[in-house]
Parts: C-alpha cells; structure tokens; sequence
C-alpha cells in the first residue's frame, strides 16, 4: 500500500490566477527590471511590514528566488492588461495561527482598483481550494486605501495593536479576519 502524501496549503492554490484585467502568477526573473524601481519607494514600503528601504535589485532577485521555493508562502506577481509588473499578493502560511494575505502595489498603478481585483481574485482561489476556514490580513492604521480593499473584501477588524518589529515598530496596526466560506 502507498502512503498518500497531502497536498500543502502553497501547492493548493494555483500558480496562474486570471482576472479581467490582471494576471497572477508565480514572480519570475522577467519581473525583477519592473520590479525593483516599485518596491524602491518609500511611499510603498512605508506601509509594508517586510520590504526594505531602499530596495535594489539583489532584494528583488533575493525575493524572486525565495517565491519560488519557500513552502510556507505563495507569492503572486500581479501583471495588469497591458502586462505591466503592478506589483505582489501573498498568503502566508502558519501552524498556529490562519494564513494571511499580504499586498503591496506600485505607486503609478494605485487607486485604478487593482488591489480590490486582486484580493478578491486571490479570496476566490482560496476558497475554491476548500483547504482555508478563516484567513488574516493587517495593514498600519493610517493605510486607509488598504484597509477599504480588505474590507470591501469582507475582512472584518479585530483588533488594533502597536507594531513591535521592522519597518512596523512603535506604528498602529489593525489586524483583520475573514472567514472564507462566508
């Protein structure tokens, strides 16, 4: 008799998700040129707990390959419908705690509803993977326009704490759920 393995979280979801206008798929070498002068924004990584600043090109390459294999991750780069790099959506993957959703886009593609297609593009996958009950997403206090996506979404505030690491240290931090079979 074989043992059958399960499929993990990462390897449920898809590795090309399509929208009317955007594409997600797994980030790739290709991206790093669009990329990098994105993420080399403060007005960006200001509101993001991970990126560093500034941002050059080995912290794209070094996250690019990290995507490719990290197993307790799924990165997606978001491509728009003339195939431009808009910028990265991720579920994060605990044993403790539910996965969470994380995004950031670049500053020339904010307010065009590209976040709000994204999330809800990356809740569906999720969903249709039958694998996630509650999923988590946080975003700093004073981030209105990312708190609006994750609400229009359905995530739901649950709490409100001070942020005790990284770029996040000392900042408000609204921490938000969403139950996925909703």
């Amino acid at each position: 008799m074989s043992e059958i393995k399960e499929i993990s979280l990462r390897d449920s979801l898809p590795v090309r998700i399509e929208t009317a206008r955007l594409e997600l798929e797994l980030p790739s070498m290709a991206d790093l040129a669009e990329l990098v002068p994105l993420a080399n924004n403060d007005n960006v990584t200001r509101w993001t707990a991970r990126m560093p600043y500034p941002y050059g090109q080995n912290d794209g390459a070094r996250f690019i390959a990290q995507a490719r294999r990290m197993e307790d991750e799924r990165d997606y780069s978001i491509r728009n419908e003339d195939g431009a790099f808009v910028g990265v959506i991720s579920l994060m993957f605990y044993d403790d705690r539910p996965a969470e959703l994380g995004y950031w886009l670049g500053e020339p593609f904010w307010g065009r509803g590209y976040g709000t297609e994204a999330v809800e593009a990356l809740l569906a996958a999720a969903r249709a993977s039958g694998r996630f009950d509650v999923l988590a997403a946080r975003a700093m206090a004073g981030n209105t326009a990312s708190l609006r996506i994750l609400e229009r979404a359905g995530f739901l505030r649950i709490s409100e704490e001070i942020g005790d690491c990284g770029r996040n240290k000392g900042q408000p931090i609204v921490y938000l759920q969403l139950e996925v079979a909703r």
